[in-house]
């Protein structure tokens, strides 16, 4: 699954009891895996309320008399209440992982940048809105600017901020001393978490965040859980015109760390991105070297490739380069 998908979308069908319903509202499927052999399915659910044992026999048999599985295994982790501690006979799969935020949604700060602690759990920025006044969110940095403005030692602050529901820039005005104790600690790539009030922009057409404290947060890397790992055999990166955004080094390296065994670059009629993914692979992966190649006949009815056999994977291939009288399709010729 690419992405979280809500437990009512997938199961829309079920007709659950109103206390199971009330538990699974909010809930998420992570990743959910199906087996026809033997008409299987398990799910990694994440809820927002505790499903004790009942409520989870109950959702099983009502996933097999609905769907026709016969064996339904579910993997629950739920999610703590803001400011609430554990209680002592919580599941082990409650507890915070080692990447540092909890799978409540809390937020383990690492460093503060500015301000004080911050105690408030940060919500989604699609939510952001100026009727909120103070708002709490985290994200990733994805531009950073800091620099002097007209005004002798008036500097502004500008880093604009993602948590992939929406973005929202952060501003505000520091003195000299504050601009080079910041100017240095954010950068792009670090993930923060920033409590402030939402105000218009200059120009009144957005909206953006006026910080009062900002701490760095630890961020676990999203991991490739699958038993068996895929390989990417349709891969377009930056090289790709008009295309694709996807830096080759940063794409090799993610599926290095992913432990996928190989990797292709298919960019579109080019291999400028080659050299990059060999640095980055080195010894640690396979790379299938790649290319979407295109033939256009604007001369005449005559076909490139004659002949109606296959021909086997492992035979012979001619490679051939030919010479233009330029680069326009529309007027230039073979020579």
């Amino acid at each position: 699954m690419s992405r979280d998908i809500p437990f009512f979308e997938m199961f829309a069908e079920l007709q659950l009891s109103g206390e199971l319903r009330l538990k699974l509202a909010g809930a998420v499927l992570t990743s959910a895996c199906i087996d026809q052999s033997d008409m299987s399915i398990t799910l990694h659910l994440t809820t927002r309320a505790e499903l004790g044992e009942d409520a989870l026999a109950e959702l099983k048999r009502l996933l097999m008399g609905v769907y026709g599985f016969q064996k339904v295994d579910v993997e629950v982790t739920w999610k703590l209440p803001a400011g609430t501690p554990a209680a002592s006979g919580a599941p082990s799969h409650a507890a915070a992982p080692a990447g540092g935020e909890k799978k409540g949604g809390s937020v383990k700060a690492s460093k503060i940048l500015m301000g004080k602690p911050i105690k408030t759990r940060p919500g989604p920025m699609r939510d952001l809105d100026l009727k909120m006044g103070n708002a709490t969110v985290a994200g990733k940095v994805f531009a950073f600017e800091c620099r002097e403005t007209r005004r002798p030692g008036m500097w502004r602050m500008s880093f604009d901020m993602t948590d992939y529901t929406n973005s929202v820039t952060v501003q505000k005005n520091l003195t000299t001393k504050e601009a080079q104790q910041l100017e240095g600690a954010i950068a792009p790539g670090m993930w923060l978490m920033v409590q402030g009030k939402m105000e218009p922009t200059w120009d009144g057409k957005d909206i953006q965040l006026n910080p009062y404290h900002i701490s760095v947060i630890d961020h676990a890397l999203r991991q490739d859980t699958a038993k068996e790992k895929r390989v990417e055999l349709h891969l377009h990166t930056k090289m790709s015109n008009m295309d694709a955004l996807t830096d080759t080094k940063e794409a090799v390296k993610t599926a290095i760390r992913w432990g996928h065994p190989a990797i292709a670059i298919t960019d579109h009629g080019v291999a400028q991105s080659f050299p990059d993914a060999w640095h980055a692979a080195g010894d640690k992966i396979k790379l299938l070297y790649g290319v979407e190649g295109y033939f256009v006949n604007n001369i005449d009815d005559r076909v490139v490739v004659h002949g109606d056999l296959d021909c086997p994977l492992d035979g012979e291939f001619v490679c051939f380069d030919i010479e233009t009288t330029g680069l326009k399709v529309d007027r230039e010729a073979i020579t």
